[in-house]
This record gives C-alpha cells, sequence and structure tokens, in this order.
C-alpha cells in the first residue's frame, strides 16, 4: 500500500465503520508524556491495551523540540507497542517555536535560542504567555518557518508517525516585530496580523502535504476563541481534520463551576451548543470534523456532569474524537477513565 493509499484508508475508515456498526468516529487517545524519563514497557503496554480494548484507532504522543535528540528510544518503544494492536500514532507538535499548545508547559528551545525571532509588543519588548510558555517566535520571521519544516523532517524521518496535530495555534496576536511591520505595515489591524498567521499553518501544513503526502494533519482550537479566528482557521488548506476542544457539557452546568478555581471550567469552553458550530466549518471547508473532550484538570466532582454530557456530545458525530488517557491534575483516575472507557464502548 503506498503512502496515499494509506491516507486515504484512514481518512475513510470512519465511514466505513459507520456503515458496519452505527456511528464510529476515529478514536484518538492523548497519550501524552508517559514516554518522558520513567519509561516501563510493561506499562506502556498496558496503557495502549486499555486503548484498543476500548475501541481506540490511535494514539497521540506529545512531541517536544528536544524530544528528537532526548526521548527518540522512548517513543520508538510506544510507537512500537502501538502497531502490534494496530494503533496509528500521530505526533501532536508541543510547544514548538512557543506557537503550539500540547504538552508539557515549557518553553520552546527554538525560540529561547533564537531571540530574533520573537513577536514583540507595540513598545518594543517581548510579547510572552507568561503562564504557558514564554516567548513566541513570529510566524514573519523565516527561520521560524524553516524550524518547523526542517524538525518536521527530521521527525517524520525518525518515527512512523501517520501524521500530526496542530493543538491550539497560538499567534493570532498583533506582532510589531520588524519582520512582522515590513510585511504588514505598522498600522496593520489585528485582522491582518490573524490572517497571516492563519497562512503561516497553511504554509507548514502545504509544505507536509508536499513532502509527506501520506500524513494526516488535524488542527483543532479552543471552542470559545472569537469567532473570526475560528473561521480563519477552518479556512486553512490541508488539512484533514478541523475541529475544536472543551469541557463534555454546556454553558448552563458549566456556570456553576465558575469561581471554582480550576482552570479549565467556567469560561464558556464547552462542546456542547458552541461545537456544533465547528462541525458546521470543518463540513464548509471541505474537512472532516474534530472534537477533543477535555477529561483533564478534571475534579472529582465535576465526573458525573463529564458522564451525563458524553452521550450529547456523541450525539454530535464528530468525525475525529480525542480524549486524554489518565491525563494530569485529575481527581479519582480511575474512575475518569472508568466514564470514558464506557461511553468509548457503547459506540461499537
Amino acid at each position: 500500500m503506498n503512502g496515499r493509499m494509506d491516507r486515504r484508508a484512514l481518512l475513510q475508515l470512519p465511514a466505513a465503520l459507520a456503515l458496519q456498526t452505527g456511528y464510529r468516529p476515529l478514536v484518538n487517545a492523548y497519550y501524552f508524556r508517559a514516554h518522558m524519563y520513567t519509561m516501563v514497557p510493561r506499562h506502556v503496554r498496558d496503557d495502549l491495551q486499555w486503548m484498543a480494548d476500548n475501541g481506540t484507532q490511535a494514539v497521540s504522543l506529545a512531541v517536544l523540540e528536544q524530544d528528537l535528540f532526548a526521548a527518540v528510544e522512548n517513543i520508538q518503544i510506544v510507537c512500537n507497542e502501538a502497531a502490534k494492536r494496530n494503533l496509528k500514532v500521530f505526533a501532536t507538535l508541543s510547544r514548538w517555536g512557543g506557537l503550539t499548545a500540547g504538552a508539557p508547559k515549557v518553553p520552546s528551545l527554538f525560540s529561547a535560542n533564537n531571540p530574533d525571532t520573537w513577536i514583540l509588543n507595540e513598545n518594543g519588548t517581548p510579547y510572552s504567555a507568561a503562564n504557558v510558555s514564554g516567548v513566541i517566535s513570529s510566524v514573519h520571521h523565516p527561520k521560524t518557518y524553516a524550524f518547523f519544516c526542517e524538525t518536521l523532517d527530521e521527525m517524520f524521518g525518525l518515527f512512523p508517525f501517520a501524521g500530526m496535530i496542530w493543538d491550539e495555534p497560538k499567534g493570532f496576536r498583533m506582532d510589531y516585530s520588524k519582520q512582522a511591520v515590513a510585511k504588514l505595515g505598522k498600522d496593520a489591524p489585528k485582522a491582518a496580523h490573524m490572517q497571516a498567521t492563519a497562512d503561516f499553518y497553511g504554509r507548514v501544513s502545504r509544505y507536509i502535504r508536499e513532502k509527506h503526502a501520506a500524513k494526516l494533519i488535524s488542527m483543532f482550537v479552543q471552542v470559545h476563541s472569537p469567532a473570526q479566528q475560528v473561521e480563519m482557521a477552518s479556512r486553512i488548506k490541508d488539512l484533514d481534520y478541523f475541529g475544536c476542544d472543551g469541557r463534555p457539557w454546556d454553558l448552563a452546568e458549566d456556570k456553576k463551576w465558575a469561581g471554582s478555581g480550576e482552570t479549565e471550567t467556567g469560561k464558556g469552553k464547552v462542546l456542547i451548543g458552541k461545537g456544533e458550530r465547528f462541525l458546521e466549518l470543518a463540513r464548509q471547508s471541505g474537512k472532516k470534523s474534530l472534537f477533543l473532550v477535555e477529561n483533564h484538570n478534571l475534579p472529582a466532582a465535576m465526573i458525573p456532569v463529564m458522564d451525563a454530557g458524553l452521550p450529547r456530545v456523541l450525539a454530535m458525530k464528530p468525525d475525529q474524537l480525542i480524549y486524554y488517557y489518565y491525563p494530569r491534575n485529575i481527581g479519582d483516575p480511575d474512575r475518569n477513565m472508568g466514564v470514558i472507557g464506557k461511553h468509548l464502548r457503547s459506540m461499537r
């Protein structure tokens, strides 16, 4: 089977399964940082077997820039064990150039070592996402584009990844760096800066499509992102999947948790009531749709709410459904995953 056929087969998988058993998305497990430093192969085998037993078809690893030299064998072990269970493996580009999310919340090596690439504030100081990954490299600097392309080439050469994920792409903001001003003008409106950012992700995605044609490319943004940013992102060409991440409940439920101190809740970041728009935008742009169910950073008290909301999320039928496997900062992890597993099995 050649590369192009392999990509087509992956894209057709949810539709083919739907004909046989009803609704069945591409089920993808976010398996973040399990390969970092502490690597116990039997634990990896147990984890991947749980995923396979519960109907998962793909597993995604958070890949930092430094993982390409500091975690090669670790990632290979996960890829090898995944292959034994017919699980595809995707790379979630993590903190690359400060322009992607993923995990963990650390600065980008590329950005730290290339201060000439930084996004600048109007007063000339570096813009910094202080609570996330610090400085961010500008999409206008030629070194940023070259870094992404070269690092993607290296990554796909090292690992048998079936594709990659743009996780909450950053940079949709004003940029007063020299390169940005030269390209857009010093008085360019915010919309021009945002469109230039979307165009950057489009250029890199086009590079992947041309150099690594077999790879699937997914992108999702936060469900409560500004409408203009969402629409610009949805129109990026060469994406196979487009969608959003959010909590598996509605606004009315979300408001009950406002002020609870939990950073992902009470801000309107919900799939029910907002995710529908993303399904529509994906269809309009000729892409498959995607939801990431945020079961991470979840206190035990919220597990019943997640349990009640998941059937409504599944009823919207996204083409790709991502969940976190034993994610960070959750109360009662086994119960959390028990709920996730129950709903995954319900789609069989």
